[in-house]
């Protein structure tokens, strides 16, 4: 089931939010109660004020913050002084809509009675509010067992009347005093997946509502949260050149060391990009199939393209020519297609503009090698993106000459060759081992959870989660 959006200003752009879908449908509802629940630094104030945003509860809603100040609150959530706008004056009469609140209320210092009578006045005098409590452990634990249970159901019956949602933060997992009042339970937790930081919401309760999938990844990036939805096969399309020419990179391809991946977050954390004269490993987990690699790839070839550079691709996981230009063509202009090159065993019928065929056995450089060669001849001004898939390197080399072939194999390839890219199945386990070795740059697509990830091993780099749309794929840095 795809996943609920809305939109969020961010400094220079709108981003969306993607949250569960079983979480939206809940939290959409009139009235609601929800815990959230989550230890120190794993997210529950970014969500809470993620769900404010979602809901587009802009002037009706009451934030109490028993940790932090307001002003402290809008310093690390820059994006709330343009949500909310102006904040609430200090005189509630001079509110410019009679029955509507807007407020983040300072409440470190104040007394858990007086803060418990303004809740409840807030949830008689106000209809359908928002009410946030971050944090309701603050306020509990000056009560005694008995006041707390009382207070507690006194707050879900004024709720209900009301029409309120009603948004409790709890920084005690362990503490189940809650669990069978409230209507709503998520948990938020923090692993580790190979020394790498991995976020995961659970959703533990959600009454009314059918819970599909338990958990989801997130980040929070840009203080805000965002769930990835798990990966599952598409029929992915590349954009048509008209759009291309929207998204394409503006300020070139290439630097003086660098060539731009296509991905600005990807080159920010590499660098600068790929390195020129370089090679790059892109490996992929055993659940990870080509489709993914191409979408990925599609990106930089498709820049290539539109910059009047040659691109050399030799298919990977046996991929038939007349399915690569299928996928491609596409995102190529008409009048620039024949600079993209398919290095094949035989010739094939329609693609005499696209297709290197593979010499005999009696020549005398690696097909690879020749046909790098010739491109760059016919045009030496430009840069030469070899794309390569060593399928048909392990059958030709086998196994015992698979290390002295490549190594003399990428020496020759760097000769013409402005930037090679390796795809490797996890399955190739003597090419994988030596060009993991040998190569500049060490990129793995993995699936964690069922979710679709990339991750740079060699410079190493965060996670970025790979989400799809209609046209293209992007990176989301997971932090």
């Amino acid at each position: 089931m795809a996943e609920s959006t809305v939109s969020i200003d961010g400094e220079n752009e709108s981003r969306p939010i993607y949250m569960p879908d079983e979480l939206m449908r809940f939290i959409q509802r009139d009235t609601y109660s929800l815990l959230i629940k989550g230890f120190a630094g794993t997210g529950k104030t970014t969500l809470a004020l993620t769900i404010l945003k979602a809901l587009e509860s802009k002037n009706n809603f009451f934030y109490i913050s028993t940790r932090i100040s307001p002003k402290q609150l809008f310093q690390y959530y820059p994006w709330l002084a343009k949500f909310v706008g102006q904040p609430r004056p200090a005189n509630p009469a001079e509110a410019p809509d009679h029955g509507l609140m807007t407020s983040f209320e300072d409440a470190r210092l104040d007394e858990p009675e007086s803060l418990f009578e303004r809740i409840t006045n807030q949830l008689m005098d106000i209809k359908s509010p928002v009410i946030i409590i971050d944090s309701w452990d603050a306020i509990a634990s000056f009560m005694d067992k008995e006041a707390r249970l009382n207070n507690e159901r006194v707050l879900q019956t004024w709720r209900e009347r009301a029409g309120a949602k009603l948004i409790f933060i709890s920084e005690h997992p362990d503490d189940t005093t809650l669990d069978f009042l409230v209507d709503g339970i998520v948990e938020l937790k923090q692993s580790y997946y190979e020394s790498v930081r991995v976020r995961e919401i659970f959703l533990l309760k959600l009454r009314g509502i059918r819970i599909e999938r338990p958990s989801y990844i997130y980040t929070l990036d840009n203080s805000v949260f965002r769930s990835f939805v798990p990966y599952r096969p598409i029929k992915f399309k590349p954009a048509a050149e008209p759009y291309r020419k929207k998204i394409r990179i503006s300020n070139g391809i290439a630097t003086t060391d660098y060539i731009r991946s296509g991905y600005p977050v990807l080159d920010s954390s590499l660098g600068g990009g790929f390195p020129r004269k370089g090679t790059v490993l892109l490996e992929l987990d055993p659940h990870v199939n080509a489709v993914v690699a191409m979408a990925f790839l599609e990106r930089i070839i498709s820049n290539f393209i539109f910059d009047n550079n040659p691109v050399l691709f030799q298919p990977f996981d046996w991929m038939d020519p007349h399915a690569i230009m299928d996928y491609l063509e596409p995102s190529m202009p008409a009048d620039k297609k024949d600079l993209f090159k398919i290095l094949w065993m035989s010739k094939v019928n329609g693609m005499a503009d696209n297709i290197i065929t593979m010499p005999g056995k009696k020549q005398r450089a690696d097909p690879i090698v020749e046909a790098l060669a010739k491109m760059k001849q016919k045009r030496p001004d430009k840069l030469l993106l070899n794309i390569m898939g060593t399928d048909m390197m392990q059958r030709s080399y086998g196994r015992k000459g698979i290390r002295s072939g490549m190594e003399n194999l990428l020496s020759d390839i760097r000769t013409s060759a402005d930037l090679s890219i390796a795809v490797v199945s996890h399955s190739q386990g003597e090419v994988l081992e030596y060009l993991s070795e040998v190569s500049d740059m060490h990129l793995c697509l993995m699936m964690i959870k069922d979710t679709l990830f990339l991750q740079s091993l060699v410079p190493a780099s965060t996670l970025y989660a790979v989400v799809f749309d209609e046209h293209q794929i992007g990176l989301e840095p997971v932090v």
